[in-house]
């Protein structure tokens, strides 16, 4: 069985409030803005990590979402080391992330096949 997960109804309310703010985005920018500021309090105020994936959606400086298209802009460059670039459209904050790159996958070969 696996263990009891703490603080499990903040966790839920966190994950509601995420899932609002994308639900609520295309209506009503401002309410998804403060539903991601609530969100980002709420797990400040308690010592809670966000997972990487949501703090990658919400913009640091104007808790607005990062949705390419809707709250965001997104661009690929490639000097060097690939990477991509989330603009925020609100305040203008740039975000940069590598790309990984794709690892050379392993043919498996099956038992008694010659090598």
């Amino acid at each position: 069985m696996a263990a009891a997960v703490k603080d499990r109804e903040v966790l839920q309310r966190l994950s509601f409030l995420f899932q609002a703010a994308h639900w609520v985005l295309p209506h009503s920018p401002a309410l998804a803005r403060f539903y991601c500021s609530i969100q980002r309090g709420t797990a400040r105020r308690l010592v809670l990590r966000l997972a990487p994936s949501v703090k990658r959606t919400v913009c640091r400086r104007c808790c607005s979402l990062l949705l390419p298209g809707a709250g965001g802009c997104l661009r690929l460059r490639g000097r060097g080391q690939p990477r991509m670039v989330l603009r925020c459209r609100s305040c203008g904050r740039h975000r940069r992330y590598l790309c990984a790159e794709p690892r050379p996958q392993e043919q498996a070969t099956p038992p008694g096949a010659p090598q």
